[in-house]
């Protein structure tokens, strides 16, 4: 499972990099997500931020993010990662939903 590693000094440089490494980030976003339901962490990492910081997402932005990683997918068109990002979608609604009961 590849975590992408983000190297940057600038906020510009942060940019640029979040933009070449956007595939890796959303093919990420997707596993990441996936694992955590299946072990229970609300905030699986992301990547790594100058190999020294994690950057993680909150379980609470899942949705969110899912939702411009499909745009993303839709834009490239990766009609097969489209399909896996609606059924993940599909699943983290029943999973927040069922956590919100809780």
């Amino acid at each position: 499972m590849h975590i992408p590693n983000i190297n940057f000094t600038t906020e510009e440089e942060f940019i640029d990099q979040m933009y070449e490494n956007a595939h890796d980030i959303n093919v990420r976003m997707l596993i990441a997500i996936e694992m955590a339901m299946l072990i229970y962490d609300y905030e699986p990492v992301i990547a790594y931020l100058n190999d020294d910081y994690e950057l993680r997402l909150e379980h609470t932005e899942w949705i969110n993010n899912l939702e411009r990683t499909l745009e993303y997918f839709e834009g490239t068109e990766e009609y097969d990662k489209c399909i896996e990002t609606v059924t993940l979608l599909k699943k983290v609604k029943t999973f927040l939903g069922k956590d919100l009961v809780n």
